[in-house]
């Protein structure tokens, strides 16, 4: 039976029938001459501003006020998770031919690809398959064999000591008899520590110091499963501030460029922000983010900030922007468009289709248009705090922002502070009585100092999303550790590969020739 394509599914295939597929209603007090077809919610009401109408050929339907026309295709291609045929990543060409084959009855080939993508994935992870070389701090000669693996990106062995605890060199023997070693980043659940379930893996770099390989280890459970390091040890539920990062290349590089800046700066309290930072917790997705990692990591730091250090590119603006939707608790869907728009569809709620301009990333404002600054939200402290005209000094803001309780302690200071420099300068007051009203600013202020230092406590502590890519000059924080820039005319190409990469659910790898191998590509895999 041939392949059907596009023109057959617009041609076969009636709009009214796909928007019955995916869960809309007929609409029958609009009438039939424009049809209508609307969402109905669990209480069988219908859900207000979620209404799509059928154009007057019977081809398109639009939402209204939006006057854009979606034909079979595009309907699909703009509301995957709609269908249940839809898996986060998925790319949406394959979607509709999975949905429109369905809708004709039409029987749909495995193509070998998802089957072997498949059969790879039902391997589980075996570390016992492994022989392991770990890095000890005390001794050289174990320290020597990450050289290759480390000077290429510029890691210096200072920062690998402080990761030492996080990755190890894991070796494995193929069945042509030739052993393959790779430095190797354990995977763990943040449910589950103890317990590495796959390896973020990458090979020796070439003399340009392009890497031979970076993939995962077979088997490997990249769904749940993150490189979470903490150079103190510190418990992961202590942790004040995560750093995510799509490498643990990236992380470690982003470590070794604040320590140095703390260093080479006039912090007055450096020793309290290195042990923060050895105190912080850094995360890598190894590659495309999953929801499942996002939920897992979030539901174990609920109170910590999270500081989101992707990418500067497209697909790194969209896992920032799917990090806070998914700690709002929304239901959503994005993916960029081929012009490099980002696409943000909602359906927590009703439908809200939201289109945004990369050009324009400006994560705080964003998150507004989204509803999804919800960590800022809730604190009464917000406007005060955004008002500091020292951020080191809690101080420095504008009083008459503070919530109500703050501005009464601070009106009784206030007070206190006028009476006392009044009867001081009035000569009227004897010196017993002046004590007295001395006594009582102090009580005042030391009341309102406390319950200020209390509150901007709470406010750090609130769980804050923080958006803090590399700079701008370049694509990641490895490539800023090695002063990499971006050339002139590579922006768009690196927005490009970012595109392809969100549709078809992967970045794109570096391979060596020696590793194009059966066995290779049978025991690694990318996501």
């Amino acid at each position: 039976m041939a392949e059907l394509n596009y023109e057959d599914f617009k041609r076969r295939i009636n709009i009214q029938d796909l928007l019955a597929d995916a869960g809309y209603s007929l609409n029958r007090r609009d009438g039939l001459r424009y049809p209508s077809y609307v969402k109905m919610g669990s209480d069988g009401r219908r859900v207000r501003g979620d209404k799509f109408i059928v154009t007057g050929n019977g081809l398109c339907c639009y939402q209204p006020p939006e006057q854009k026309n979606y034909n079979v295709i595009s309907f699909i291609k703009e509301h995957p998770h709609f269908f249940s045929e839809y898996t986060l990543g998925m790319n949406t060409d394959r979607l509709v031919n999975l949905v429109c084959n369905r809708l004709l009855n039409q029987p749909i080939d495995r193509r070998h690809s998802i089957v072997t993508e498949r059969e790879r994935s039902e391997k589980t992870f075996d570390l016992q398959e492994y022989k392991r070389q770990d890095f000890r701090k005390d001794d050289w000669d174990s320290q020597k064999a990450f050289y290759p693996y480390f000077k290429s990106r510029g890691i210096s062995l200072d920062t690998q000591r402080a990761f030492s605890n996080y990755f190890f060199i894991a070796m494995r023997e193929a069945s042509n008899g030739k052993t393959y070693s790779n430095l190797s980043f354990p995977l763990r659940k943040p449910t589950d520590l103890a317990t590495i379930v796959g390896m973020e893996e990458r090979g020796r770099a070439y003399a340009e110091g392009k890497a031979t390989y970076k993939g995962m280890a077979a088997g490997s459970n990249a769904t749940e499963g993150l490189w979470i390091a903490c150079p103190s040890g510190e418990a992961l539920d202590n942790a004040k501030d995560v750093y995510w990062f799509e490498s643990a290349y990236d992380a470690m590089a982003f470590y070794q460029i604040t320590k140095n800046e703390l260093k080479n700066g006039r912090n007055r309290d450096l020793e309290k922000e290195l042990s923060r930072l050895d105190k912080s917790v850094f995360v890598s997705t190894g590659g495309n983010p999953s929801m499942r990692q996002f939920k897992g990591m979030i539901a174990e730091t609920p109170e910590a900030n999270h500081h989101l250090c992707f990418d500067r590119d497209r697909a790194g603006q969209m896992f920032a922007i799917n990090f806070a939707l998914t700690k709002a608790g929304k239901t959503f869907n994005t993916h960029v468009t081929p012009k490099g728009k980002l696409i943000v569809v909602d359906t927590t709620d009703k439908y809200q289709r939201h289109e945004l301009n990369p050009e324009l990333f400006e994560f705080d404002r964003l998150l507004k248009i989204l509803g999804a600054d919800t960590q800022r939200q809730g604190s009464e402290m917000t406007e005060y705090m955004d008002s500091l005209r020292n951020k080191e000094d809690i101080f420095s803001g504008d009083e008459y922002l503070l919530p109500p309780d703050l501005l009464n302690a601070y009106g009784r200071y206030e007070v206190a502070c006028e009476e006392f420099h009044s009867a001081k300068y009035s000569g009227l007051v004897c010196q017993e009585d002046l004590e007295d009203i001395g006594d009582e600013l102090k009580t005042s202020y030391e009341a309102y100092k406390a319950a200020m230092k209390d509150a901007a406590s709470h406010y750090e502590s609130a769980g804050r999303t923080i958006y803090q890519p590399c700079e701008k000059e370049y694509k990641d924080w490895n490539d800023q550790l090695l002063d990499k820039r971006i050339v002139a005319g590579e922006d768009n190409a690196v927005d490009k590969v970012s595109e392809n990469s969100v549709a078809t659910g992967n970045r794109p790898e570096e391979r060596d020739e020696e590793y194009d191998e059966e066995e290779e590509r049978i025991s690694h895999f990318h996501r």
